[in-house]
């Protein structure tokens, strides 16, 4: 239960909350104007919201003018916050690759005192939330397509993090020999893949292909993880068989 609740109350570290932005940024036709008195972080937090959005629509093509005439501001005043826009695209990646992951995860994910089951669907309905928006899409494949550093970057922390935490507790609940004792196969990495993949996926679909999908992804979690756990100690079966 805390765990869940841990999950859940889960926010970006690097955003504001939406009803806090409310209270300090004034709409104007055109654009955002942010208020004179707004203090200098939480004046960069906003040209930051405002360029990810713009990121997720034009990529590398975002420029300072456009942000400044987003939030209503001088060009000089985001020079301030952001000296070069290779500044403020670094910035946007960092929030790309950061801001949505909860270090707590993977604790929750290796509790064996939970069953396997809940504490991957947990995760799931942890993890989803913070990426299924369109500025996390679109933003994640215009980063991708710009530096394919960094999806690697970014699958490479996924693998430690995720993958081979998931493939070690699937191991251990079934009873086969731990990955120090014998490494993770393709097979089981692949198995992972398709898991964490198909629902991830319906983001995609919704935000990128703007396609109608479930709107139960609770029910998507579900049964990927429960696909997964079927399959799982039969094809570690096939490559462990004295095990």
């Amino acid at each position: 239960m805390m765990v869940a609740e841990a999950a859940s109350g889960f926010h970006f570290s690097l955003f504001m909350s939406h009803r806090a932005m409310k209270k300090r940024i004034e709409p104007r036709e055109g654009g955002l104007a942010v208020r004179r008195n707004l203090p200098a972080h939480e004046r960069k937090q906003v040209l930051l919201d405002a360029a990810l959005n713009i990121f997720a629509q034009k990529g590398m093509g975002i420029t300072v003018q456009e942000l400044a005439d987003r939030v209503m501001v001088t060009q000089p005043l985001v020079h301030r916050y952001f000296p070069a826009k290779t500044d403020l695209i670094a910035a946007i990646m960092d929030v790309l690759h950061n801001a949505h992951w909860d270090p707590q995860w993977k604790q929750m994910l290796t509790d064996r005192s939970q069953p396997l089951e809940e504490r991957i669907v947990t995760f799931y309905r942890s993890y989803l939330p913070q990426i299924h928006n369109e500025r996390w899409y679109r933003g994640f494949l215009f980063a991708s397509l710009e530096n394919p550093e960094f999806a690697r970057s970014f699958i490479a922390r996924m693998d430690e993090e995720l993958f081979s935490v998931l493939i070690a507790e699937t191991r251990n609940n079934f009873g086969f020999p731990s990955t120090r004792e014998n490494p993770a196969s393709e097979r089981e990495i692949e198995l992972v893949w398709g898991m964490h993949s198909t629902s991830v996926y319906v983001g995609v679909r919704r935000h990128v292909y703007h396609l109608e999908v479930s709107a139960d992804i609770d029910t998507t979690i579900h049964d990927q993880v429960r696909a997964y756990l079927m399959i799982a100690p039969v094809v570690m079966r096939e490559l462990m068989p004295s095990a």
